[in-house]
């Protein structure tokens, strides 16, 4: 079995990851969070997921990828009728976003795993050590 990145103890935050291609990111913005429920991957990660786990909330492929909010998991990961997951949260925006470019300038952030594997489905997630250097950075909640 190959080895498992996230664990409850090493895990900071899940990562829900937003292409506004697919997802339109405008309606988001009139109202100031994100949508209620989030599609994710059915693997070891979904497992893991808790009601109250921090989740920040990362838009990509826009002129301004970067953290865009951060919230709670507000539920227990559900099972849709075609068999795919979601996970309940609750993102409130950020006002401006934590830009990648910002990010990147950081040193021990240059391998978030937004980073490294941008194409892998929700969640990600970042560690307990990686959010410790974001927080100072994320506005106030």
């Amino acid at each position: 079995m190959p080895e498992r990145s996230v664990t409850l103890e090493t895990l900071g935050a899940w990562v829900i990851k937003c292409n506004p291609r697919r997802t339109p990111v405008d309606p988001m913005l009139a109202v100031g969070e994100t949508k209620r429920s989030w599609c994710i991957a059915d693997n070891y990660r979904s497992e893991l997921i808790r009601p109250g786990h921090r989740v920040l909330f990362w838009v990509s492929a826009h002129p301004q990828r970067g953290f865009w909010g951060a919230g709670r998991i507000t539920g227990d990961v559900t099972v849709d009728e075609a068999g795919g997951l979601h996970v309940p949260v609750r993102i409130p925006l950020f006002a401006e976003p934590l830009t990648a470019a910002t990010l990147s300038s950081v040193p021990g952030l240059r391998s978030l795993e937004v980073f490294r594997s941008p194409q892998q489905a929700n969640p990600s997630w970042v560690s307990a050590a990686e959010l410790a250097l974001l927080h100072p950075l994320l506005p106030p909640a």
